[in-house]
């Protein structure tokens, strides 16, 4: 017979219920010991070969026994001795004893009917009910609904972004570097140089890291002195009547908006081209103050120091909100002292 690969397959047969015209017309003697046909619908077994070998029973130990018998023949033929099939019964040899095909089998739907059988790895409860057929036919077919928001941002929360801390030695530094070179974002010096300058020196003074506020804030990452120019508010310049528009276009894209008001006519759109000063919060008791500056015939929104600030502290500005009614309240979480409770 050669080296075969068996594969069984179950059939579900009708009544009257041909079988394949491709295959030869069973022998005389096959048709002796061929058992009765049954009239009704009845289970039926197969099991074929790649070159061409089947064999069909209405029992899983009557298609074994005749592919051993089979196999045995061929043997003989061969003039090889038999093989012994003590114990082999058709269950075993199709792989249902297995312990792995036993778990997944009592697992199946209707496994709960089995009655008479006891069940090894699972235990089914007697009201246990099975659950209901899934309209899509499975549930890796569903249509995929988000659990939360999209936060293009969220990376900047993370837990694993250590949030620089302040130490004694970091104050001498600051200190001996202050006596030793005027700092170019002082008050000594003219707003345009403080403000050329700060463009270079902003992004090592601050950083943007997990807060309790509002999940994300603005963090110093170096000793800033009061009234020291912080980081500008920076992004695009759009027309007030925009601001609106804008803002439900951002909604329905679930991001969020950050926007800064100039003046009465022009507006800091920071949602999509802006820096680490769109996520500073707001606190009602804060550390930093906001002012528009001119510089080269344009308006720059500049965060300023209010006090002294030491290294790791969060930066914050009152976001000045217009008070609403009550039923458009925005509630506060700076955690101050002197909270209003609420941004407007």
């Amino acid at each position: 017979m050669g080296d075969l690969h068996h594969l069984c397959l179950i059939c579900f047969l009708e009544p009257g219920e041909a079988s394949s015209s491709e295959e030869e017309p069973p022998s005389p003697e096959d048709k002796e010991n061929q058992a009765p046909k049954r009239a009704g619908p009845h289970l039926r077994f197969e099991i074929s070969s790649e070159d061409g070998f089947i064999v069909e029973a209405e029992s899983l130990e009557g298609a074994w026994r005749t592919l051993i018998e089979k196999v045995q023949e061929a043997r003989g033929h061969a003039r090889l001795r038999h093989l012994s099939f003590s114990g082999m019964s058709g269950a075993r040899l199709l792989g249902i004893h297995h312990d792995a095909v036993i778990f997944l089998a009592e697992q199946l739907p209707g496994a709960q009917r089995c009655q008479h059988y006891k069940f090894r790895y699972h235990q089914q409860g007697e009201g246990q009910e099975e659950p209901p057929l899934n309209p899509h036919g499975a549930a890796r077919a569903e249509v995929y609904l988000r659990k939360c928001t999209f936060d293009m941002f969220n990376f900047l929360a993370s837990q694993h972004r250590v949030l620089p801390e302040g130490a004694a030695c970091d104050e001498e530094e600051d200190e001996v570097q202050l006596r030793s070179t005027r700092r170019a974002t002082s008050l000594e010096l003219p707003m345009a140089m403080r403000f050329r300058h700060l463009k270079k020196t902003s992004k090592e003074a601050v950083g943007v890291y997990r807060s309790a506020i509002h999940g994300r804030g603005l963090f110093c990452k170096r000793n800033i002195d009061a009234g020291e120019m912080v980081i500008e508010y920076s992004g695009i310049v759009i027309r007030s009547v925009l601001t609106d528009k804008r803002e439900k276009f951002y909604d329905g894209k679930g991001i969020g908006c950050y926007m800064f008001r100039m003046d009465d006519f022009d507006v800091v759109d920071a949602t999509m081209h802006g820096n680490a000063a769109r996520f500073i919060n707001h606190s009602c008791e804060p550390n930093c103050f906001s002012r528009v500056i001119h510089v080269e015939g344009q308006k720059h929104i500049v965060i300023f120091a209010l006090r002294r600030i030491l290294r790791g502290e969060e930066l914050t500005y009152d976001y000045k909100f217009p008070i609403e009614d009550a039923s458009n309240k925005l509630p506060c979480n700076c955690g101050a002292k002197r909270c209003r409770r609420f941004l407007n």
